[in-house]
């Protein structure tokens, strides 16, 4: 290790690393040209992918970036920006920087040398564990499969204790061996350091080689990685970025991770030792189908089948990469579907697009010195991936009929259309009334609801089930926001006090219904107001609903309910189905045109679920109503959608509360006011007005927002008025907007997380190539016509 102690005092290190930070923004701008590889092809444009490495460093939060992005066999860009280290002393990061690169030692190291072996007969995946590891024979691993380690569904823990690891192999896989699962392999994803520090013992057993050695052997001597190992040697650790102290020491060009100290510096979850320049050739092996200037280290069949997705867990990995998992979600939704990649703790990323032979190489050392930089590798991986996938992947634009409606003459606001007075509407839940619940008779019930759960007259769901004839409440579950909803937090489990029954929060440790808040239901019935927009979590609490029960054979009912901002509009684009998740469950547009029940329809047959689904219609209902022309009570479905302009709002609007903008939480009129302290209102409502959008007028405005984004901070932006309901296209409305900040604030304002409820990469990355409205209207439509051939077989109303 470099011999510098910490032996200052921490508020001298904290004022000495801020001198030096001040220091690196005066030259990180200069830095980053001085070291930069010859210029990306005129065509090409990378100037986000500058700024977003210029920002990261100039917080002062990150010390310093390399970033390489290469297709086929050239170097697109390959630039250095701020420091390798900045105590003792400042020294500039550069190309050729060493990395610690943290957990990309699994896929660039541990799974190489597994897949290595598997090709040559020596492992077999779908062998257990205790094939290879003696001390994990028996009964209770018999079904922890290699392949399930390298996916990360074996059930082994996160993360091992410290004091299971130290003393290193064998003592160490006695000691994981004496642990218990944390559930039954194949049936989770929980992505495990445990599983691949036993792989890499698993490597050392199997081949006689420590894995490093192994590794050196098999991979990196034949590829000519001048710089990739688990010990670097003094040459090395002279061009290494620093990660922080321990003991007291800095730590340079030894392993960060501690269990992978405990373990001699050289372990199957982490270790390794990287330049970009030796990733790039990695990538580049693999892209040439595992061969590189002649030398094959896999063969072609051996890298398709590292690549191929897994059904366990659930098709978000493969073999050692991840594909779109939790981690992979500030990368992944910015490049192509199927694209491959992975993540590192001291603040390092590769991501692969194989088809189009395209990869992206982030190097950091955001724990430097003090193990900081978190927030900001989060907000520098999306930047660096959206600027990547916006110059690089362009899809051809086919268009289809559009939702959009014609501005109003002249762009002037057009004449309200006022509600219609019409017939009133009969929920399911007051069909159920009126038959007396008569079909749940002998049933005990879990009821799925919350405060929308009433019936015409405002009686709660919860109460009528509990008192009617014949029928027992067993059980109730909450979703978001909980029973009341008021909760902006994770929701508890409880009890309802009017009846006594237990309340599982579907909110909170789970977001699923366990066997143990289901023991002794015979039938769930879902009753929840929803908005009819794609992410608002109703509908995956109803997914979630309707898998579970079908996995324990229990019939549900759909008590429906209207769509409050009608089922007549779709709007946006239907999202990529790789990017599920809980805002993202299925396939459909951003404003569905949908009810609760017929999307559960939808998602039944979709997916095919072997769950006995009914659905209790509404009575007198049409796809052009509106809520406030039911006659239903409105009851707030969740704390911020007060009222039924917000909704629609919501469905647009919506989409920017994961940008560093306030969309009006903590204010009195949330998704009606949109800003940030660094917004110039009156230019920006200008140039919304000057758009001549159907339905809306902007107005400039100055809130405070008391809670959330911005709390107790005043921020300048706009007020939406809604002049026209029918013809307002909250979708487009948001991508205006956006375009309008891009325009007026490039430098403040960040809108690559629009994609987190967006997620539909053509959309996105026409937005961050600065194409007009227009197309990108245009764009999020390219799907409308085959969702309504598919919708249209799931429709219950005219």
């Amino acid at each position: 290790m470099r011999p510098y102690r910490n032996t200052a005092a921490r508020g001298r290190l904290r004022c000495k690393i801020s001198s030096v930070t001040r220091l690196a923004l005066l030259l990180s701008l200069l830095v980053s040209l001085v070291l930069a590889f010859p210029a990306a092809p005129a065509a090409l444009n990378f100037t986000s992918v500058d700024e977003a490495a210029t920002e990261a460093v100039t917080s002062g939060e990150i010390p310093g970036v390399v970033i390489l992005i290469g297709r086929n066999d050239e170097t697109l860009y390959h630039r250095a920006f701020g420091w390798r280290e900045v105590v003792p002393e400042p020294r500039p990061m550069a190309t050729d920087t060493v990395f610690d690169i943290a957990s990309l030692t699994k896929p660039f190291g541990t799974t190489l040398a597994m897949m290595s072996l598997v090709e040559r007969g020596a492992i077999n995946l779908d062998a257990p564990l205790g094939r290879y590891l003696k001390e994990f024979k028996g009964n209770a691993f018999e079904q922890v499969t290699i392949r399930r380690i390298m996916t990360h569904s074996a059930g082994f823990p996160a993360i091992p204790s410290t004091d299971s690891v130290a003393g290193g192999f064998p003592r160490a896989a006695r000691a994981l061996a004496a642990k218990p699962l944390d559930y039954p392999p194949g049936t989770g994803f929980q992505y495990s350091d445990t599983g691949f520090i036993l792989l890499g013992e698993v490597v050392r057993r199997v081949s006689g080689d420590s894995l490093d050695d192994y590794l050196a052997r098999v991979v990196f001597r034949p590829l000519g990685l001048r710089d990739t190992t688990f010990h670097p040697d003094e040459r090395q650790r002279r061009r290494a970025a620093a990660t922080e102290f321990h003991n007291g020491v800095m730590l340079l060009g030894h392993v960060h991770d501690p269990r992978a100290r405990h373990l001699g510096g050289v372990a199957g979850h982490a270790g390794m030792f990287s330049t970009a320049a030796d990733l790039a050739r990695l990538c580049r092996m693999l892209l040439n189908e595992g061969q590189l200037d002649g030398k094959r280290i896999l063969k072609a069949s051996t890298v398709q089948m590292m690549w191929q997705r897994s059904p366990e867990p659930d098709g978000v990995r493969t073999l050692g990469w991840d594909v779109s998992s939790s981690f992979a979600r500030l990368m992944s939704p910015f490049f192509p579907v199927n694209s491959v990649g992975h993540t590192g703790f001291t603040g390092t990323a590769v991501w692969i697009d194989p088809p189009t032979r395209t990869y992206l190489i982030v190097l950091t050392n955001r724990v430097h010195p003090s193990g900081g930089g978190a927030n900001k590798i989060r907000e520098l991986r999306p930047r660096v991936a959206a600027a990547v996938g916006a110059e690089l992947f362009v899809p051809p634009l086919v268009t289809g009929p559009s939702s959009s409606a014609p501005a109003a003459d002249g762009g002037e606001a057009a004449t309200p259309t006022p509600p219609r007075t019409l017939g009133a509407v009969r929920s399911g839940l007051d069909t159920l009334v009126d038959q007396n619940f008569a079909p749940f008779q002998g049933h005990a019930v879990g009821l799925v609801t919350n405060q929308t759960g009433i019936d015409s007259r405002g009686r709660r769901a919860i109460d009528l089930f509990a008192n009617a004839p014949g029928v027992r409440l067993a059980a109730i579950f909450s979703p978001e926001h909980g029973i009341s909803g008021d909760v902006d937090t994770d929701v508890p489990h409880g009890r309802d006090a009017a009846t006594g029954r237990p309340i599982w929060s579907l909110y909170g440790p789970t977001r699923r219904p366990t066997g143990d808040m289901l023991y002794g239901v015979s039938v769930l019935v879902f009753d929840i107001q929803d908005i009819g927009v794609r992410y608002y979590t109703y509908l995956a609490t109803l997914l979630y609903i309707l898998e579970d029960a079908g996995r324990r054979n229990i019939p549900v009912v759909v008590l429906d309910r209207p769509n409050p901002i009608t089922g007549r509009v779709v709007e946006g684009p239907v999202m990529d189905p790789d990017l599920k998740s809980f805002t993202a469950p299925h396939p459909v547009p951003v404003r569905t045109g949908l009810t609760i029940g017929e999307y559960a329809r939808m998602v039944v047959a979709e997916r095919r679920l072997p769950v006995s689904l009914t659905v209790f219609p509404l009575v007198g209902w049409d796809r052009g109503r509106w809520y406030d022309e039911t006659g239903l009570p409105w009851s707030n479905p969740s704390p911020n959608i007060r009222s039924l302009t917000q909704a629609l709002l919501y469905s647009g609007v919506g989409l920017l509360e994961a940008t560093n903008l306030s969309v009006g939480r903590g204010t009195e009129a949330p998704f009606e006011v949109i800003g940030a302290p660094w917004v110039e209102p009156h230019a920006l409502a200008e140039a919304l007005n000057r758009q001549r959008l159907s339905g809306v007028r902007f107005e400039a405005v100055q809130f405070t927002p008391t809670s959330d984004v911005y709390a107790r901070t005043p921020c300048f932006g706009v007020r939406f008025t809604v002049t026209d309901r029918e013809t307002i296209r909250p979708v487009t409305v948001a991508f205006a907007l956006a375009s309008a900040l891009r325009a007026l604030h490039r430098e403040q304002f960040r809108p690559e997380g629009i994609q987190n409820l967006l997620v539909h990469r053509p959309t996105m990355w026409a937005f961050l190539r600065g194409e007009p409205l227009d197309r990108l209207v245009a764009w999020t439509e390219v799907d409308r016509s085959s969702f309504l051939n598919r919708r249209a077989s799931y429709l219950i109303y005219p």
